[in-house]
């Protein structure tokens, strides 16, 4: 059990280490900017955010997981709002995170652990969408990479997700 808060969802399907999940909706604040797209840049921006500052000047809890999503045209990264905040998220000072609702639905998930890198992770979306059309879906967003460990967490005990949203073909 992590000691960070998660959004909230079922299992509806399970076959070793890929999920189908339903989620429930959740907000997050997410980065993107076109002029930079590092991804540290990104994470300290968001790092900031969660720090006070933003309008309200308020430290927010951490959450898990950080999510990433890279295209060819940009890469993006958001931090889960706490439910605590559902009503009334503080607006971000930085003009390069917007307050955005992650709709509820249903996504194909994979679980992985130990460092994360392109390979892995390409291998893992693979992996999951071979197994989502096994099984009948069809993926409705871009794949997402979702990490749930501070950095110095050891590769034994680290998880890693990549999440796709789906719906039945």
């Amino acid at each position: 059990m992590s000691k960070y808060e998660t959004p909230d969802y079922d299992v509806l399907m399970k076959e070793e280490d890929c999920e189908i999940r339903k989620y429930v909706d959740f907000y997050i604040v997410e980065y993107e900017n076109l002029n930079n797209q590092e991804s540290n840049s990104a994470f300290g921006t968001l790092f900031k955010y969660i720090s006070s500052d933003n309008k309200a000047n308020e430290k927010i809890s951490m959450t898990v997981p950080v999510i990433q999503e890279v295209t060819k045209e940009k890469k993006k990264m958001a931090f889960v709002v706490p439910e605590k905040y559902r009503e009334q998220i503080p607006e971000p000072n930085n003009p390069n995170l917007k307050v955005k609702k992650f709709d509820e639905g249903l996504f194909g998930a994979i679980q992985y652990s130990g460092f994360s890198n392109k390979s892995k992770e390409l291998k893992m979306k693979n992996k999951l969408e071979e197994w989502i059309q096994e099984k009948g879906y069809q993926e409705q967003s871009n794949y997402m990479l979702a990490s749930y460990n501070a950095p110095l967490t050891p590769p034994m005990f680290r998880r890693n997700e990549i999440w796709v949203r789906i719906i039945e073909a």
